[in-house]
């Protein structure tokens, strides 16, 4: 009976390898979206904003196809439920994003707060403690 029970629990590195598969699936969400991103920008009429805003409509789908498909496995779940969960998470991460990177250059020196990387850190801080854990719920099988 032990043996079944131990069977049917997930390996110990499961919660690590599905972080890995997030990381994997939000870098091609990235080059998704600069693929649509760049393009538009250099070579159409079209202002650096509303580039900006295909590109990153474009990589948010991207990033909830990994999510559903790759990172979560959660094929079983309701299509529109997940997709307006997701919506819903991604509107509070924009919102914390801005707000984390708006306190950490109010609080940092100027030297350090005007860095490129702050932004990527900000991003990166409200993806770990935010967004993802989030996505658990998304996606709950």
């Amino acid at each position: 009976m032990t043996e079944s029970v131990e069977l049917t629990q997930p390996p110990r590195h499961a919660a690590l390898w599905r972080f890995v598969r997030n990381c994997v699936s939000g870098g091609l969400a990235s080059a998704c979206y600069f693929a649509v991103y760049l393009p538009l920008k250099h070579f159409t009429p079209l202002s650096q904003t509303a580039a900006d805003n295909v590109g990153l409509i474009v990589g948010a789908v991207a990033q909830f196809v990994g999510c559903r498909y790759f990172v979560f496995r959660a094929r079983a779940g309701s299509l529109p439920k997940q997709a307006a969960g997701f919506a819903l998470a991604e509107l509070f991460t924009l919102l914390l994003n801005i707000a984390v990177l708006w306190i950490m250059r109010a609080l940092l020196p100027a030297a350090i707060g005007e860095h490129d990387l702050l932004a990527l850190a900000s991003t990166f801080l409200v993806f770990a403690v935010f967004s993802y854990p989030v996505w658990h719920l998304v996606f709950k099988r």
